[in-house]
């Protein structure tokens, strides 16, 4: 199944990339994540210089911007726009007239969480638009005097040779809907011979289950004299002569004759962009749904892993703690004295547990934290008490290597913090501090308000750290020093813990100077 998905999505790109229509991507906050080569060629900025900046450089400063806001917010509702004009702006400063399809990228739970947006130019139709009727007037105008008539001979053929040449089909209808011109390519659209449309009622060229009506719309559209789009957000269809039926994007514009009000309709085959688009939804439901299975596959890994994790967890810990329960006992001397040699065994047995059953829970810890299952339980706690109970725990390591702890007053300041977890991340930076710092160093604890937060500092008189270490040092895994044993867990323990509740760390550190871990917890008042 990857292969086949790897295949639709090289298919799918090279569709995207070879479109002469600009395709984009677009986060609901106006941000471009995606640009493909029609759209580098329509607006002149590159991928790289147009992903991850806001679409609003495309706009044209005017009351678009208000337009714009508008059509997002209908498409986060789920809304389609099909086929409207707007002006945008090209890279130089100038602007592009563009027919601009929008439509909601949803994901496999329903949530609209894009924008895809396929945007046509069509400056030069519109040019072509208005060349129309410019021309049209200089015929009424060239009608005047025999001299103005050969002018108008040759006027009209310029005029016929620019509408033969058009890539869209053009027609003009007069007020009884009869086509009085047309050009090759509205001939090759419909299916019908040179100069067959002249003379043909327009509704012929309208699919059957849709003229019902359509006179009064073109009245409605002679009267109101606005040239605009043809049903905008509507899917349109033209009929051909054998009966076949394809998709269209249709311009609309009333030219005022000596015969009557004249409407000029510019006709776009949209059939490649109508399959274009309905790949790219097909696809995009197939990679939403090949990604909710991954994620789904990833989910159960996750949870044989946590499952494997405690299991494996409870059966190193029960032994050892077996095993540092019998050193305990064995080291009391209950059943008789030991010489000095069997004590010494002793003590590495019950120091290599401890070290042992440390890791274990280091390792089950940070499995919890990443996997989400670490709940934290927050109340009001005094910073002094946090800190003399971890001094406490970590004081007999520090005078076994002759270091000394320092706590600095503390007693009005309060956070608000987990007191099983405040207490681990205490421990594991005293921890590290002693492990670092050489005999006869201190470590100094010390709190203060800073804001609306209290910043606790732990430091120590140790080897220090390189710029290079200080970058790493809260990575998983990540030793400063070989020679001092440990997983490299402690630190990142900390990080997830201390941005769990809220917080941030960080050090501060030059080699052979010492270290200063600084955390910080939202403040509170009791």
């Amino acid at each position: 199944m990857g292969t086949e998905t790897s295949g639709a999505e090289r298919w799918l790109a090279a569709i995207v990339e070879s479109s002469d229509d600009a395709i984009i991507g677009q986060s609901l906050q106006g941000i471009v994540t995606s640009w493909n080569r029609g759209a580098e060629r329509i607006f002149g900025y590159s991928a790289n210089e147009a992903i991850g900046k806001a679409i609003q450089s495309l706009i044209w400063p005017s009351k678009e911007n208000e337009k714009d806001a508008d059509l997002l917010r209908r498409i986060s509702h789920g809304e389609r726009i099909d086929h409207f004009e707007t002006i945008r702006r090209h890279k130089n400063g100038t602007k592009v007239l563009v027919s601009l399809s929008m439509s909601p990228i949803i994901d496999s739970d329903g949530t609209v969480i894009g924008v895809a947006k396929i945007a046509r130019d069509i400056t030069g139709r519109v040019a072509l638009e208005r060349s129309l009727v410019e021309s049209g007037d200089q015929l009424r105008l060239l009608t005047e005097s025999e001299a103005r008539a050969r002018a108008a001979s040759l006027a009209d053929r310029r005029f016929r040779e620019l509408i033969e040449n058009a890539p869209d089909g053009i027609l003009q209808i007069d007020g009884a809907g009869k086509i009085t011109l047309s050009n090759h390519t509205a001939e090759t659209l419909f299916g019908y011979a040179e100069n067959e449309l002249l003379a043909r009622n327009v509704e012929d060229l309208v699919p059957e289950a849709h003229r019902k009506g359509h006179a009064e719309h073109r009245h409605k559209f002679v009267m109101a004299g606005v040239s605009r789009p043809m049903g905008p957000n509507l899917d349109l269809y033209a009929r051909r002569k054998d009966g076949g039926e394809f998709p269209v994007e249709i311009s609309l514009s009333p030219v005022t004759t000596d015969e009557g009000i004249r409407v000029t309709a510019v006709i776009r085959d949209v059939t490649e962009r109508k399959r274009t688009e309905e790949h790219v939804r097909t696809l995009q439901k197939s990679y939403m749904a090949e990604l909710e299975a991954r994620q789904k596959e990833a989910e159960r890994l996750n949870r044989l892993k946590d499952e494997f994790l405690a299991s494996v967890s409870h059966e190193f810990r029960t032994p050892l703690h077996t095993i540092i329960g019998f050193t305990d006992l064995l080291s009391e001397q209950l059943e008789g004295p030991l010489n000095e040699t069997q004590r010494a065994f002793l003590r590495h047995i019950h120091r290599d547990s401890e070290h042992l059953l440390g890791l274990i829970n280091d390792v089950l810890d940070l499995s919890r934290i990443e996997s989400g299952g670490l709940k934290l339980q927050k109340e009001n706690l005094p910073v002094r008490e946090a800190i003399f109970e971890a001094v406490s725990a970590i004081q007999p390591h520090a005078e076994a290597k002759s270091v000394r702890i320092h706590e600095q007053e503390s007693n009005d300041l309060y956070v608000i913090a987990d007191p099983v977890r405040l207490r681990q991340i205490f421990y594991n930076l005293l921890s590290n501090a002693v492990k670092f710092t050489s005999p006869g160093g201190m470590i100094t604890v010390t709190a203060e308000p800073n804001g609306s937060s209290v910043r606790i500092t732990v430091t120590d008189t140790g080897i220090g750290m390189s710029q290079q270490d200080q970058k790493q040092v809260f990575d998983r895994f990540y030793q400063v020093s070989n020679k001092t044993g440990g997983a490299g867990l402690g630190l990142a323990i900390c990080k997830q813990l201390v941005e769990m509740q809220g917080g941030s760390i960080s050090v501060e550190s030059e080699p052979g100077s010492g270290s200063r871990f600084h955390f910080e917890l939202p403040a509170t008042s009791v």
